[in-house]
C-alpha cells in the first residue's frame, strides 16, 4: 500500500477512476458546468454473460459518475447512500459507452444525484438515481 501524499495524489487506487490501480477501469472523468461524464470500453474481463457487459459494473459506472461531479465540484467525497438503477439494453464487450452524471438537487450534505449510460447509437443502456451524502 502507498503512503498517502499531497492532494493530487489522493485517492490513485480508486477502483473506478484510479490511475495507479492496475486492476481498476482507469475512468477519465470530465467536468462540464452541469455535470461530468467519461468514456469507457468494456473489454472481456468485464463480461457477465456472453459479450455483455455485467450489470454490477455498469452500476459501478453510473455511481462514480455521479459522486465525482460532486468531489470535482467541492473538494469533498460524496458517499452513496442509496442508488436504483434501471437496465434497458445490454452493453457489448468492445461497445464505446458514455456515462453521464449530475446533481438535481442539493440540501445541506445530502445530494440527489442523476445518470445514464449512453451507446453510440443513442439508445440509453441504462439509468440512475442516487441519494449521496458528502462527507462534511
Amino acid at each position: 500500500m502507498e503512503p498517502t501524499g499531497p492532494m493530487e495524489d489522493r485517492n490513485t487506487w480508486c477502483f473506478v477512476c484510479g490511475k495507479k490501480n492496475p486492476h481498476g477501469l482507469h475512468l477519465d472523468m470530465h467536468l462540464t458546468e452541469d455535470g461530468c461524464y467519461a468514456w469507457f470500453v468494456p473489454q472481456k474481463q468485464h463480461e457477465s454473460y456472453d459479450d455483455r457487459m455485467h450489470g454490477g459494473l455498469i452500476s459501478t459506472l453510473l455511481d462514480e459518475v455521479m459522486g465525482d461531479f460532486i468531489y470535482q465540484k467541492t473538494g469533498i467525497p460524496a458517499y452513496t447512500a442509496r442508488i436504483e438503477v434501471r437496465f434497458r439494453h445490454p452493453v457489448r464487450i468492445g461497445e464505446k459507452i458514455k456515462i453521464e452524471g449530475n446533481v438535481v438537487h442539493h440540501r445541506g450534505r445530502l445530494y440527489e444525484t442523476m445518470g445514464r449510460i449512453t451507446k453510440e447509437d443513442g439508445s440509453i443502456a441504462a439509468e440512475a438515481t442516487a441519494k449521496m451524502m458528502s462527507a462534511k
